[in-house]
């Protein structure tokens, strides 16, 4: 009966329960989701994680390629990130080219990981203007209901807090390249940037602040995702995108600021324990 009116009357179902200080899956408005992790999941990958944040489900994989650096940066490598946005994930989507939504979350995972400065591209340099690793990461989401930002950045730093890099000579004179699979390098990792999404609901005269909005809530708020996201980065902030949706108070980005930290130690722990868990199975 419940779903009946929920398809009926859509707008008024979401008033009920807002108006009750609850959203409709049960959680209060600063609650946020339960976070799963799991490590090298992917065999073929050098690297990957499948990360569930409620039911939105991605699943990242890295690999990696030599390439020369650019002329105007030789001592530079790459770290290329892509997101995409499959049918399988939400009716919304369409097969064919990327959607401007994948190409929106492709930025935004550029541009959070430029701020951040987690990774430093020198560390990816072998040779200056001879050789770099071209490090492709590659996220595909299963599931869409919303946040997506947050579930790829948290997959994404998992699968980066696990790679390793083969060993690389290079002779000059030869130009010969030899790889060796078996010694590597850990990848240098420098903290963990995590994304925290909000909605703004506006009810009556006031607004409401939705930590971690489900795609439901999304649609219900006006937008096609989140209206803005916060990432943080060792307790400073590396990214703020705003998609629309009211403005907000200054007493509502004390509060946003303060959730986005508390999300961002949560989260540092579950990835840690991940990976230490793995490590422990592995031996």
């Amino acid at each position: 009966m419940a779903e009946i009116y929920k398809l009926i009357h859509p707008v008024k179902y979401f008033n009920d329960y807002i108006s009750r200080d609850i959203r409709p899956d049960g959680r209060k408005f600063h609650e946020q989701r339960n976070i799963k992790v799991n490590v090298n999941s992917l065999k073929t990958a050098e690297a990957s994680a499948v990360v569930k944040c409620g039911n939105t489900t991605v699943v990242c994989g890295v690999q990696l390629e030599l390439a020369t650096p650019k002329a105007e940066e030789p001592e530079l490598g790459f770290l290329v990130t892509n997101v995409e946005l499959t049918p399988l994930c939400s009716s919304k989507y369409r097969p064919g080219p990327p959607s401007d939504n994948a190409q929106v979350q492709s930025y935004m995972l550029s541009d959070i990981f430029s701020n951040s400065k987690c990774i430093d591209l020198k560390d990816l340099c072998i040779v200056p203007d001879k050789l770099a690793w071209v490090v492709y990461c590659d996220i595909v989401c299963l599931d869409n209901d919303g946040s997506l930002v947050d579930a790829c950045i948290i997959a994404l730093m998992a699968s980066l807090k696990t790679l390793s890099l083969p060993t690389v000579t290079y002779d000059p004179e030869t130009e010969e390249i030899k790889v060796d699979p078996d010694v590597r390098t850990p990848l240098k990792v420098d903290g963990c940037p995590v994304a925290t999404s909000f909605a703004v609901y506006k009810l009556t005269e006031r607004n409401i602040l939705l930590t971690d909005p489900s795609a439901y809530e999304e649609e219900m708020c006006g937008g096609l995702g989140a209206h803005f996201t916060v990432c943080l980065n060792k307790g400073l902030i590396c990214g703020n995108h705003k998609f629309g949706g009211s403005h907000l108070l200054m007493e509502n980005q004390e509060e946003v600021l303060k959730i986005a930290k508390e999300r961002a130690n949560l989260v540092v722990k579950v990835i840690d324990s991940c990976i230490k868990n793995e490590k422990s199975i592995d031996k």
